[in-house]
């Protein structure tokens, strides 16, 4: 909280207060698979399991990219859910296409938080088990300052957020079961040194830390009650998901370097023609709805572009295509 805006504490704020939550029936990929409906509906093509291994750029502009495979696929534009931080060290090619101004961009930003989440299905219904809340905060101190610190650290952590599924989506697991997490928000950094031969001992740690601390907080016995369980790290979101250094959140708000800055900066980050960005590192930030917003922004930019070099009549052939790319870019 002590380098935290208040316009962006106040917004969330407003946005917390105002008009309710709500959670997908199918869980949040629910909303992914609608946007690449409608997009395929008007005429988008998607791939799946395509990974694009390089993006092909030459004299400053996107020419296209590279699967891993060795694909080659000509485009004028890419938008990259990659990090920047893996896009202007590893993804341009040829590398001397990335501008200093791109790697002093990526190397005065700081990654926000990563997780920790020990995920479980418990035997039983909430009731039985004596779980009445949804989502529960639990800490030892108010300072935030504090709190971040403690998450420079391999645990145990102290300030912890456990979510009972069943309690906002009763359908979320098989009759009898209880869907239940904890989550903590440690960052990567602390991760970066553990050894391949410690990683197994450190998870089941972390795990045992973390149940034992949901337990003393709400009295509440789950560790007999475990079906089965998943622990889950930064070093799990880089493996499966491909997020620099395991990092969910993009980079940390603050006064020097939030939305409202990075807006006014909008242009003068802009480093590559052709190459915009979407995902929890974009200007928004992270989150489901600035994940759309992230998307949005990006195909539109993409068409401001095309009206700026006097292309759009050129792409009017593929109107479908255009209509997919707004409606479905953040997915």
């Amino acid at each position: 909280m002590s380098t935290l805006p208040f316009t962006i504490y106040a917004f969330l704020m407003a946005d917390y207060f105002r008009g309710g939550s709500y959670v997908c029936r199918n869980f949040s990929h629910e909303m992914s698979m609608k946007l690449q409906r409608k997009a395929e509906e008007n005429g988008a093509q998607i791939e799946f399991c395509q990974e694009v291994e390089k993006i092909l750029v030459k004299d400053g502009k996107v020419t296209g990219v590279r699967t891993a495979r060795g694909d080659e696929i000509a485009c004028d534009y890419v938008v990259s859910g990659a990090y920047p931080n893996r896009v202007y060290t590893q993804m341009i090619e040829p590398l001397s296409e990335v501008p200093e101004g791109a790697i002093k961009m990526v190397n005065g930003r700081r990654l926000s938080v990563a997780t920790v989440s020990v995920m479980l299905m418990l035997e039983g219904t909430p009731e039985e088990i004596g779980i009445k809340d949804y989502n529960i905060f639990s800490g030892d101190t108010m300072d935030t300052d504090q709190i971040w610190e403690n998450y420079h650290i391999l645990g145990p952590y102290h300030y912890l957020t456990s979510i009972c599924l069943n309690l906002a989506n009763p359908g979320c697991a098989p009759e009898g079961v209880t869907q239940f997490s904890i989550t903590a928000l440690p960052l990567a950094d602390p991760f970066l040194n553990v050894k391949e031969e410690d990683y197994f001992a450190l998870k089941r740690r972390l795990a045992s830390e973390m149940i034992d601390n949901y337990e003393k907080i709400t009295g509440i016995r789950i560790r007999d009650r475990i079906m089965e369980i998943e622990v889950s790290t930064p070093m799990t979101i880089a493996h499966y998901v491909g997020a620099w250094k395991g990092s969910i959140y993009g980079y940390s708000h603050s006064i020097d370097d939030h939305a409202v800055a990075r807006l006014q900066m909008k242009e003068e980050d802009h480093f590559i023609q052709g190459l915009e960005f979407a995902g929890a590192h974009a200007i928004s930030g992270n989150g489901m709805g600035p994940a759309v917003t992230n998307g949005r922004a990006a195909a539109k930019a993409i068409f401001e572009d095309l009206e700026k070099r006097g292309q759009m009549e050129a792409y009017q052939g593929h109107a479908a295509a255009a209509d997919a790319v707004k409606e479905g870019a953040a997915s």
